[in-house]
């Protein structure tokens, strides 16, 4: 029985007013998961509003999260107040080829550029797992770094992309976790002269059946070491 000849026959029995209705939601639920895409999620993150405090690190650094709808796991931020120049943790975020040198906490990273050009660069990483029974995870992303499509106070956004159908020259293996939906931001407000408040806000599905109380601790931990890498790195060239 095809679909909409089901919701036909449900629509002559008895109660087919309130069977409708019910239809009618689920259909609008499908509709909305299926179209809710990484540039959806990238402008939630996005936004101001919604975000709690979750814990305070040290006096200039706070961790955040926000409740995205439809979606059992939160969006995360770190910030921190610093005098590091903005553009010096752009310079850092761009160059992903080094990321393996910043990435310090990262473990076995590995990243390739697939295409670039002045506005946003596509790229490839896999992460290798160096615990027993968890897969190892890659994915795609887009980064965009221009400031003439970039609101004024967004150093660089990413979101992640379908897997390509291109044999990546890595040398990593099949069974590796395939990552589809996540986005990122990096944001820099100016305080006072010499003083910004930088911050990373994030949403990452890292797929696979790990239980929802470990990929909150999991994210929680990787935003926070990727954040003080970057700016860590930034704070050498000041």
């Amino acid at each position: 029985m095809g679909f909409y000849n089901a919701i036909y026959f449900n629509l002559k029995q008895k109660n087919c007013k309130m069977k409708f209705i019910i239809i009618f939601q689920l259909i609008a639920f499908c509709i909305c998961e299926t179209n809710f895409n990484n540039s959806m999620l990238l402008d939630q993150i996005k936004s101001d509003k919604s975000w709690k405090d979750l814990k305070v690190v040290n006096k200039n650094t706070l961790i955040k999260i926000k409740k995205i709808d439809g979606f059992d796991l939160p969006a995360i931020s770190v910030q921190r107040v610093t005098n590091i120049d903005p553009n010096k943790v752009k310079d850092i975020l761009i160059d992903i080829l080094n990321y393996n040198n910043v990435l310090k906490s990262s473990g076995s990273l590995k990243t390739k550029i697939i295409s670039k050009n002045n506005q946003y660069l596509d790229g490839y990483q896999y992460i290798k797992s160096e615990l027993p029974f968890i897969s190892s995870r890659e994915y795609y992303f887009r980064m965009s770094y221009s400031k003439i499509f970039l609101d004024s106070n967004i150093l660089v956004h990413w979101y992640l992309l379908e897997k390509k159908n291109e044999t990546n020259d890595l040398g990593n293996p099949d069974d590796a976790v395939y990552l589809d939906f996540g986005a990122g931001i990096w944001l820099f407000e100016k305080i006072e002269k010499n003083k910004y408040l930088i911050s990373y806000r994030l949403y990452m599905d890292p797929g696979g059946s790990l239980p929802d109380f470990i990929i909150k601790k999991v994210n929680e931990s990787s935003i926070y070491n990727i954040f003080n890498d970057v700016i860590n790195e930034a704070s050498k060239s000041k």
